[in-house]
């Protein structure tokens, strides 16, 4: 059962989710917050880092917006799911690469909120390290693409961006690695240098050369720093052995 937290400064908007919470079978309490600055004392006021497991988020208030918890949630070690509530048109490229597992237009109808509650328990049940759903938003030709562990191989780091790999295409996106890395660890994707994170499924071959050792992914040579070494050899033999059984 989720413990939620419903943040809207806007009480009418703030009961119907109310009324339509109460009628999830997944969710058990629900909290309610008049604005930010209430949410972030509800968030933090415990001896746990936060006691719910999902906050259904206004993304605009006038004290502390949606955003703003969004972003202070994010440096949680353990962060609760968010999902946006907004009324307002919202690239959802914007919405997802806050760390969201979905959003919600108002007014919001019962079975969206149920398909987002859905989502909500599928991501914390696949990990228990990051509670956000490994999926990305990228833009092509004016389109909005979702990449799932699937359609990914690889990620590397371009300054502020980081660039992703999908074998035959590649697209930036604003976002860390050690964010991707940490959220994408649970669906089979290992870190390898401080510029890489790869699929472990997507690794063909391991090489090495005077310059050191690198993996091929696709036609594609993916250096590999001592660090990291180790671990990748690891879960290389661990994906072998699941794939004999």
């Amino acid at each position: 059962m989720l413990k939620a937290l419903v943040v809207d400064d806007e009480k009418p908007a703030r009961d119907d989710l109310l009324w339509l919470l109460e009628r999830v079978a997944e969710v058990g309490e629900v909290v309610e917050a008049s604005g930010g600055a209430e949410a972030l004392k509800l968030l933090t006021g415990t001896d746990s880092e936060s006691p719910f497991d999902v906050i259904f988020l206004d993304m605009r208030m006038p004290d502390l917006d949606g955003i703003d918890i969004a972003k202070m949630v994010d440096r949680f070690e353990h962060p609760p799911a968010i999902v946006f509530v907004t009324a307002f048109d919202t690239p959802a490229s914007n919405v997802f690469e806050l760390g969201a597992v979905d959003y919600l237009r108002k007014p919001v109808v019962a079975d969206r909120l149920s398909r987002a509650v859905q989502r909500v328990v599928t991501t914390r049940a696949g990990s228990g390290i990051d509670r956000r759903p490994a999926r990305i938003v990228v833009t092509s030709g004016g389109r909005q693409l979702f990449l799932g562990p699937d359609d990914v191989t690889h990620f590397e780091a371009s300054g502020d961006y980081v660039r992703v790999h999908t074998g035959s295409d590649s697209y930036l996106v604003r976002d860390t690695m050690a964010r991707l890395t940490n959220a994408w660890l649970p669906y089979g994707f290992v870190r390898i240098h401080r510029g890489y994170t790869v699929r472990i499924s997507a690794v063909g071959e391991v090489r090495s050369s005077e310059t050191g050792r690198c993996v091929l992914v696709g036609q594609i040579e993916v250096p590999v720093s001592r660090r990291y070494a180790r671990e990748l050899t690891s879960r290389l033999a661990g994906e072998a052995v699941e794939q004999s059984e």
